[in-house]
Protein backbone atom coordinates (compact mmCIF):
# COMPACT_ATOMS: atom_id res chain seq x y z
CA UNK A 1 0.00 0.00 0.00
CA UNK A 2 1.54 3.59 -0.96
CA UNK A 3 0.36 6.72 0.06
CA UNK A 4 -1.46 7.60 -3.07
CA UNK A 5 -3.09 4.85 -3.47
CA UNK A 6 -6.91 4.82 -3.50
CA UNK A 7 -6.97 1.90 -0.68
CA UNK A 8 -4.99 3.98 1.40
CA UNK A 9 -6.25 7.66 0.77
CA UNK A 10 -10.32 6.03 0.89
CA UNK A 11 -10.20 3.70 3.14
CA UNK A 12 -7.42 3.42 4.99
CA UNK A 13 -6.46 6.78 6.14
CA UNK A 14 -10.08 7.51 7.35
CA UNK A 15 -10.60 4.53 8.89
CA UNK A 16 -8.02 4.77 11.32
CA UNK A 17 -8.51 8.77 11.56
CA UNK A 18 -12.16 7.88 12.80
CA UNK A 19 -10.65 5.32 14.87
CA UNK A 20 -7.73 7.47 16.37
CA UNK A 21 -9.64 10.37 17.88
CA UNK A 22 -13.15 7.89 18.69
CA UNK A 23 -11.20 6.27 21.68
CA UNK A 24 -10.37 7.59 25.02
CA UNK A 25 -6.99 8.36 26.29
CA UNK A 26 -3.32 8.35 24.86
CA UNK A 27 -2.73 4.48 25.97
CA UNK A 28 -5.70 3.98 23.60
CA UNK A 29 -4.18 5.77 20.64
CA UNK A 30 -1.23 4.40 21.09
CA UNK A 31 -3.15 0.85 20.36
CA UNK A 32 -5.00 2.48 17.56
CA UNK A 33 -1.91 3.23 15.73
CA UNK A 34 0.16 0.00 16.74
CA UNK A 35 -3.06 -1.63 15.21
CA UNK A 36 -3.08 -0.17 12.25
CA UNK A 37 0.44 -0.09 11.69
CA UNK A 38 0.68 -3.35 11.64
CA UNK A 39 -2.24 -4.28 8.99
CA UNK A 40 -0.88 -1.15 6.73
CA UNK A 41 2.38 -3.18 6.98
CA UNK A 42 0.99 -6.45 6.63
CA UNK A 43 -0.91 -5.34 3.37
CA UNK A 44 3.03 -6.17 1.70
CA UNK A 45 2.44 -9.51 3.21
CA UNK A 46 1.71 -11.65 6.46
CA UNK A 47 5.65 -13.24 6.88
CA UNK A 48 7.13 -9.42 6.94
CA UNK A 49 4.93 -9.00 9.78
CA UNK A 50 6.48 -12.22 11.86
CA UNK A 51 10.22 -10.76 10.93
CA UNK A 52 9.20 -7.50 12.10
CA UNK A 53 7.34 -8.83 15.17
CA UNK A 54 10.81 -10.67 16.39
CA UNK A 55 12.56 -7.77 15.91
CA UNK A 56 10.11 -5.69 18.22
CA UNK A 57 10.24 -8.49 20.88
CA UNK A 58 13.94 -9.04 20.78
CA UNK A 59 14.96 -5.41 20.61
CA UNK A 60 12.10 -4.51 24.12
CA UNK A 61 14.14 -7.28 26.04
CA UNK A 62 17.63 -6.15 24.68
CA UNK A 63 16.92 -2.12 25.50
CA UNK A 64 15.82 -3.77 29.47
CA UNK A 65 18.99 -5.81 30.06
CA UNK A 66 21.21 -3.03 28.73
CA UNK A 67 19.62 -0.30 31.29
CA UNK A 68 19.48 -2.67 34.16
CA UNK A 69 23.20 -4.26 33.70
CA UNK A 70 25.94 -2.89 35.77
CA UNK A 71 27.93 -0.21 33.88
CA UNK A 72 31.02 -2.82 32.74
CA UNK A 73 28.24 -5.13 31.00
CA UNK A 74 26.15 -2.58 28.90
CA UNK A 75 29.27 -1.98 26.04
CA UNK A 76 29.17 -5.97 25.62
CA UNK A 77 25.12 -6.04 26.15
CA UNK A 78 24.94 -3.15 23.14
CA UNK A 79 27.46 -5.04 20.78
CA UNK A 80 25.11 -8.24 21.56
CA UNK A 81 22.22 -6.71 20.30
CA UNK A 82 23.42 -4.84 17.45
CA UNK A 83 25.25 -7.61 16.48
CA UNK A 84 21.72 -9.27 16.26
CA UNK A 85 20.08 -6.80 14.41
CA UNK A 86 22.37 -6.49 12.05
CA UNK A 87 22.69 -10.15 11.29
CA UNK A 88 19.55 -10.11 10.67
CA UNK A 89 19.58 -7.62 7.92
CA UNK A 90 22.43 -9.25 6.81
CA UNK A 91 20.52 -12.62 6.24
CA UNK A 92 17.87 -11.25 4.47
CA UNK A 93 19.85 -8.52 2.02
CA UNK A 94 22.92 -10.44 1.63
CA UNK A 95 23.00 -14.08 2.00
CA UNK A 96 22.28 -15.10 -1.66
CA UNK A 97 25.25 -12.49 -2.13
CA UNK A 98 27.47 -13.76 0.10
CA UNK A 99 27.10 -17.13 -1.02
CA UNK A 100 27.95 -16.86 -4.27
CA UNK A 101 31.30 -15.30 -4.34
CA UNK A 102 31.96 -17.33 -1.11
CA UNK A 103 31.39 -20.26 -3.35
CA UNK A 104 33.84 -19.05 -6.07
CA UNK A 105 36.70 -19.65 -3.57
CA UNK A 106 35.48 -23.35 -2.01
CA UNK A 107 36.15 -26.41 -3.72
CA UNK A 108 33.04 -27.52 -5.76
CA UNK A 109 32.20 -30.27 -3.27
CA UNK A 110 32.06 -27.84 -0.01
CA UNK A 111 30.35 -24.85 -1.70
CA UNK A 112 27.23 -23.74 -0.08
CA UNK A 113 23.95 -22.94 -0.79
CA UNK A 114 22.63 -19.81 -2.42
CA UNK A 115 19.59 -18.92 -0.66
CA UNK A 116 18.04 -15.56 -1.46
CA UNK A 117 15.06 -14.96 1.38
CA UNK A 118 12.20 -12.85 0.35
CA UNK A 119 13.23 -9.57 1.71
CA UNK A 120 10.27 -7.78 4.18
CA UNK A 121 9.92 -4.17 3.52
CA UNK A 122 11.25 -1.68 5.06
CA UNK A 123 13.56 -4.03 6.83
CA UNK A 124 16.55 -1.48 7.04
CA UNK A 125 14.12 1.10 8.49
CA UNK A 126 13.07 -0.73 11.40
CA UNK A 127 16.62 -2.33 12.43
CA UNK A 128 18.24 1.08 11.72
CA UNK A 129 15.55 2.45 14.45
CA UNK A 130 15.65 -0.50 16.82
CA UNK A 131 19.36 0.53 16.51
CA UNK A 132 19.00 4.05 17.45
CA UNK A 133 16.73 3.40 20.52
CA UNK A 134 19.14 1.08 22.06
CA UNK A 135 22.42 3.10 21.76
CA UNK A 136 19.98 5.97 23.27
CA UNK A 137 19.40 3.45 26.02
CA UNK A 138 22.62 2.51 26.40
CA UNK A 139 24.54 6.24 26.50
CA UNK A 140 21.33 7.38 29.20
CA UNK A 141 19.37 9.70 26.53
CA UNK A 142 16.49 7.49 27.16
CA UNK A 143 15.80 5.16 29.70
CA UNK A 144 14.34 1.64 28.36
CA UNK A 145 10.57 1.40 28.38
CA UNK A 146 8.95 -0.81 29.95
CA UNK A 147 5.47 -0.44 27.80
CA UNK A 148 6.13 -3.03 25.24
CA UNK A 149 3.26 -0.98 22.60
CA UNK A 150 5.20 1.87 22.94
CA UNK A 151 8.42 0.64 22.10
CA UNK A 152 5.92 -0.90 19.29
CA UNK A 153 4.79 1.97 18.09
CA UNK A 154 7.90 3.68 18.14
CA UNK A 155 9.16 0.89 14.91
CA UNK A 156 6.12 0.64 13.47
CA UNK A 157 4.59 3.90 12.72
CA UNK A 158 3.13 3.40 9.39
CA UNK A 159 3.60 6.97 8.02
CA UNK A 160 7.52 6.26 8.59
CA UNK A 161 7.75 2.42 8.33
CA UNK A 162 8.87 1.55 5.21
CA UNK A 163 10.23 4.83 3.50
CA UNK A 164 11.65 6.34 6.75
CA UNK A 165 12.67 9.09 7.75
CA UNK A 166 14.60 7.16 10.66
CA UNK A 167 14.30 9.35 14.02
CA UNK A 168 15.83 8.91 17.34
CA UNK A 169 13.96 7.58 19.90
CA UNK A 170 15.21 10.42 22.49
CA UNK A 171 13.80 12.72 19.85
CA UNK A 172 9.48 11.54 20.38
CA UNK A 173 10.24 9.54 23.57
CA UNK A 174 7.88 12.07 25.00
CA UNK A 175 5.43 12.41 22.11
CA UNK A 176 4.73 8.61 22.46
CA UNK A 177 3.44 9.08 25.72
CA UNK A 178 2.00 12.54 26.45
CA UNK A 179 0.95 14.81 23.05
CA UNK A 180 -2.11 17.06 22.43
CA UNK A 181 -3.81 17.73 18.91
CA UNK A 182 -4.89 21.59 18.27
CA UNK A 183 -5.95 22.83 15.64
CA UNK A 184 -2.34 24.42 14.16
CA UNK A 185 -1.49 20.90 14.24
CA UNK A 186 -3.71 19.56 12.23
CA UNK A 187 -3.76 22.29 9.81
CA UNK A 188 0.45 22.42 9.94
CA UNK A 189 0.27 18.13 8.92
CA UNK A 190 -2.19 18.30 6.42
CA UNK A 191 -0.13 20.93 4.51
CA UNK A 192 2.84 18.99 4.60
CA UNK A 193 0.49 15.83 3.64
CA UNK A 194 -1.14 17.51 0.40
CA UNK A 195 2.30 18.78 -0.60
CA UNK A 196 3.50 15.86 -0.40
CA UNK A 197 1.69 13.93 -1.80
CA UNK A 198 1.81 16.94 -4.72
CA UNK A 199 5.10 16.21 -5.41
CA UNK A 200 4.61 12.31 -5.66
CA UNK A 201 1.67 12.16 -7.76
CA UNK A 202 2.28 14.98 -10.45
CA UNK A 203 5.97 15.35 -10.05
CA UNK A 204 7.54 11.78 -9.35
CA UNK A 205 4.96 9.47 -10.62
CA UNK A 206 5.22 11.45 -14.02
CA UNK A 207 9.09 11.55 -14.10
CA UNK A 208 9.80 7.70 -13.07
CA UNK A 209 8.96 6.23 -16.62
CA UNK A 210 10.89 8.18 -18.51
CA UNK A 211 14.00 7.58 -16.05
CA UNK A 212 16.03 4.37 -16.53
CA UNK A 213 15.79 1.69 -14.08
CA UNK A 214 19.53 2.63 -12.88
CA UNK A 215 21.70 5.75 -14.08
CA UNK A 216 25.26 5.09 -13.97
CA UNK A 217 26.99 7.44 -11.26
CA UNK A 218 28.35 10.46 -12.40
CA UNK A 219 31.99 10.78 -13.09
CA UNK A 220 34.01 13.58 -10.37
Amino acid sequence: MVFSSVSFLFYFLPAFLICYFAVPGLRAKNLVLLAFSLVFYAWGGLANVVVLAVSIVANYFFALLIDTRLERWRLRMLGLAVAANLAGLIAFKYAGFLAENLNLLLPEGAQLPVVHPALPLGISFFTFHAISYLVDVYRHKARANGRFEEIAVYITMFPQLVAGPIVRYSTIAHRIRARRTTLGRVSAGLRIFVIGLSWKVLIADEVAPICPPSAPMAQI
